[in-house]
């Protein structure tokens, strides 16, 4: 009975993720209409599914590290608290990070079982969401400056083509990066309680409903309403958010596509004279992203808490 309540809400919740992210994968070149619509949601179904077969048990790691007791209950608690989340966000078409939910709300789940995590881990992963995204703003910046001096004299039309077969390249890569980090944190946290053969078909099933149903109004958000996408700056802005997340998940860390792309995506922003960014979507974001994190913990704990004390 737990088995199949857990299959249940890890479909759902990857389903949602999958939605949820897509335009932080293949938005820009939907929205720059490089490819249809129906092309972006089959390299990003594509590019999910071969990063979390080739890459996703290297976030095992950091799971055990902040979850070291899981269990058939605490599993459930987790993926619940999680899909209630990710409803609230899909509603309101605001890009949510998984990795941030997750992450907190298993830590706060470790904090009321009162089993000992990794204090140590867990702050270098917080370390390491902080300066990622740092250090995506002042990249991009840098590199939107040098690639100007690169592309001024050259054949304008020949560099388009060019710029835009590599974006293609880049969105891929996006997806295979989240699929190992976010979608493979997810799973590592249910692959010792299920048949993980099959675990791995539901995660890809999911992805593909998410990716298809479910991912319209976040395509929409981030690929019109913060920047308005030029193929220079979405090509930089999503190739330092793929090296920051694929860093991340070689170091075992989860974090967050959407953070390290929005960041960049201002970044390239800042780099215009013109300064063309809109920063009302960039606080509610910013804002989102702190909120749910705190809510997520004390969700976690609180949930947690009532369940072993109350119910047990």
């Amino acid at each position: 009975m737990l088995d199949a309540v857990i299959y249940l809400l890890f479909f759902v919740l990857v389903a949602l993720v999958s939605g949820n992210n897509l335009s932080v994968c293949t938005g820009s070149i939907i929205s720059s209409r490089i490819v249809k619509k129906s092309t972006g949601i089959i390299i990003g179904i594509v590019g999910y599914s071969i990063g979390f077969v080739m890459q996703g048990d290297l976030l095992k790691i950091g799971l055990i590290a902040i979850m070291p007791s899981p269990s058939a209950y605490l599993i459930i608690i987790a993926l619940s608290i999680a899909l209630a989340m990710f409803v609230v966000a899909h509603i309101a078409r605001v890009p949510q990070s998984l990795s941030i939910t997750f992450t907190m709300i298993i830590v706060g789940i470790s904090m009321a079982y009162g089993k000992a995590f990794s204090i140590g881990y867990f702050s270098n992963i917080i370390e390491f969401w902080i300066l990622a995204g740092a250090a995506a703003g002042i990249l991009t910046v840098l590199l939107m400056k040098i690639s100007y001096k690169f592309t001024i004299n050259s054949k304008i039309w020949g560099t388009v083509e060019r710029i835009k077969a590599l974006l293609i390249i880049v969105s891929f890569l996006t997806a295979f990066v989240l699929g190992a980090n976010t979608i493979g944190f997810v799973f590592a946290s249910v692959s010792g309680l299920i048949n993980e053969s099959f675990g791995i078909a539901v995660a890809i099933m999911a992805m593909v409903f998410g990716s298809v149903l479910l991912s319209g109004g976040e395509l929409k958000r981030i690929g019109n309403e913060i920047l308005p996408m030029r193929y220079l700056n979405a090509l930089i802005s999503q190739s330092i958010s793929m090296i920051l997340v694929e860093a991340g998940t070689l170091l075992s860390i989860p974090i967050s596509n959407t953070q390290t792309f929005t960041a960049s995506l201002y970044g390239a922003g800042l780099s215009y004279r013109t300064r063309m960014l809109r920063k009302k979507p960039l606080f509610s974001i910013i804002a989102a992203w702190i909120l749910t994190a705190l809510i997520a913990l004390i969700l976690g704990y609180s949930a947690t808490f009532i369940f072993y004390h109350a119910v047990l």
